[in-house]
């Protein structure tokens, strides 16, 4: 814009030019510009003493606001100092009464302490007693349990140890038995082969000297006329030599060859005749004597089916025996496994009542320990009530055998059953009674605490209250100052400033009004 009107005015020394419409147009448009931001500058300046002027305004209100306010605070404090003195008074001696009520009371319980010490020294040498007494009770019917089932083993295996040495006596009675029987028919059988043996022999040695006669008989008359044929041949050959050599020659020759021949027929003829006549004499004793040792043998596999039955079912009795007895000592094994396990629950169980009761001996009061059970109205009435029934009771549990009737002075007679301090047995669903009265009482006790928490609890909020009221007197800070029931806004009991966030504005507005 400067150089524009430094243009315009070296122009117009030059020469002077007129201007043209959007000239004018842009110079009309700079000129705004610059107005406009004149107008901005004198806004913005205003702005800022305003500004100025709100923030001292401010402060000022501010500063006299703390001057009301500690005006206020002078009077306020000097009568709450006053009343809050009063009630400290009060509470001072009221506290001082409690203390020493308190302090009685403490030393009425430390004498209480000691009484009740003496008494579970007491009480828990005799409660020790009858625990050792009743562990010694436990051992010896243990002990006689173990003596009982010891005594029951070995009758069972002297009775199987018995039963298994006649078994195996009548095996050996039978198998000597059968080994005779065996024997028997061994020495029966030589004896009838040897018989058949000798009438072999001797048939065969008939046979043979028949055969033998027979023989030289054939051969003699044989040999006579073979002579006779001999000489005829001789005449015969003798002719026929002379007719032909040749063949005389070579009828020699197959005569020595069928003489040769005769021979081995002959042998071999007597040998068949032999073997023929051995075969159909031992066809007809082995037919004999297969039909009798068939019977025989038929007896015997009668028999020794009859034994293996016999034997099968004597094993089978002493198998399922066996089993039986096994099953019978497994389950006894087991059960005693049970009972150790259920009477070691059992004594765990005990332990941790006998825990309980030391730990609940400490909270008990003097009356408690020195009377820990009381008679109930429902025990009085109920005593007339049950006697035949504890009658019947002390008749019946004696009978076991395991308690004696009497007993010596001095010791203590242990059941397993409950009984009063006289000796008298306690029904089974009176077990409990002394325990739940017990329990009655502390439950009582308990609601009784309870109910004594919740009244000290609430004096305890009571006192929290009015102590919080002094300190809220004594202290200034931002809490206290925005309370509606700020004590230090109360003169004679009456609160003067009731809404202190609203009623600040007003009076900054009258101070700046009177300034």
């Amino acid at each position: 814009m400067v150089r524009l009107k430094k243009e315009m005015k070296g122009g117009s020394k030059v020469k002077v030019k007129k201007e043209t419409e959007e000239e004018r147009a842009v110079r009309a448009e700079m000129q705004a510009l610059q107005e406009e931001e004149e107008r901005r500058k004198r806004e913005e300046q205003a702005r800022l003493r305003l500004r100025q002027r709100q923030l001292n305004e401010e402060r000022y209100a501010k500063i006299n606001s703390i001057k009301i306010h500690n005006q206020w605070r002078k009077i306020m404090r000097l009568a709450k100092v006053e009343d809050l003195r009063k009630e400290i008074e009060i509470l001072s001696q009221n506290h001082e009464r409690e203390v020493d009520r308190k302090d009685a009371i403490i030393q009425m319980l430390d004498r209480d302490l000691e009484d009740a010490e003496e008494q579970y020294q007491m009480a828990l040498r005799s409660h020790l007693m009858i625990v050792d007494a009743l562990i010694d009770l436990q051992y010896t019917r243990v002990k006689a349990l173990e003596e009982e089932f010891t005594n029951s083993l070995c009758a069972l295996e002297e009775e199987f140890e018995t039963e298994r040495t006649e078994i195996i006596n009548a095996h050996m009675r039978q198998k000597k038995d059968i080994h005779d029987m065996m024997a028997a028919m061994e020495h029966q059988f030589q004896e009838v082969e040897h018989d058949a043996r000798q009438e072999f022999e001797s048939q065969r040695e008939e046979i043979k000297n028949r055969n033998s006669e027979e023989y030289n008989v054939l051969k003699i008359s044989l040999e006579s006329t073979i002579e006779e044929l001999e000489r005829h041949f001789e005449q015969a050959h003798q002719a026929y030599l002379a007719s032909t050599d040749a063949r005389t020659q070579s009828f020699r020759q197959l005569t020595k060859n069928d003489a040769a021949s005769a021979r081995i027929i002959e042998k071999r003829m007597r040998k068949l005749i032999r073997l023929q006549d051995s075969l159909a004499h031992w066809r007809t004793k082995i037919a004999t004597n297969s039909r009798e040792w068939e019977e025989r043998n038929r007896s015997l596999r009668n028999e020794k089916d009859i034994m293996s039955r016999h034997y099968q079912e004597l094993k089978g009795g002493m198998n399922r025996f066996r089993g039986a007895e096994g099953e019978r000592l497994k389950q006894l094994s087991i059960n005693s496994g049970t009972c150790i396990k259920e009477l070691e629950k059992k004594l765990k169980r005990a332990e941790k009542i006998l825990q309980l009761a030391e730990l609940n001996r400490k909270m008990e009061t003097e009356q408690e320990k020195v009377l820990p059970f009381y008679k109930g109205i429902t025990e009085e009435g109920e005593a007339s009530g049950s006697s035949e029934g504890v009658n019947l009771l002390k008749a019946e549990k004696p009978a076991d055998g395991e308690q004696p009737e009497t007993q010596e002075e001095g010791k203590v007679m242990l059941h397993s059953w409950g009984s009063t301090e006289d000796g008298h047995a306690v029904e089974e669903w009176d077990y409990l009674t002394r325990f739940f009265q017990r329990y009655n009482k502390v439950a009582m006790d308990k609601a009784a605490i309870e109910k004594e928490k919740v009244r000290l609890s609430s004096e305890n909020e009571d006192l929290r209250s009015i102590l919080k009221q002094y300190l809220d007197g004594i202290s200034v800070n931002e809490d206290v100052i925005n309370n509606p029931g700020n004590p230090l806004m109360m003169v004679n009991n009456k609160l003067k400033l009731t809404a202190p966030t609203a009623a600040a504005p007003t009076l900054q507005y009258e101070f700046q009004k009177a300034n």
